[in-house]
């Protein structure tokens, strides 16, 4: 369990590098949490059944942020 914290603390400091705001990155995860939870297919290439349930939705929503699988820009232009 204390690696899975690792891994996920790990993707929250990479997204934040390319979010820059951590309250945009909470609103964008949510957001796309939400998707994935409505059946929306992930964004990037991975393996769905490792990916299927809602408990690895917010590792998949980070890894689609950092990849840049998500408009960023366009959710910064949103927020303001």
């Amino acid at each position: 369990m204390a690696l899975q914290a690792k891994d996920i603390s790990d993707l929250m400091q990479k997204a934040m590098d390319v979010v820059k705001s951590r309250y945009l990155l909470c609103i964008l995860l949510s957001q796309r949490i939400h998707q994935l939870e409505k059946g929306a297919p992930p964004a990037i290439e991975v393996d769905p059944d490792e990916y299927s349930s809602p408990k690895t939705f917010l590792k998949l929503s980070l890894m689609e942020i950092i990849e840049g699988n998500m408009d960023v820009e366009n959710a910064e232009g949103k927020s303001a």
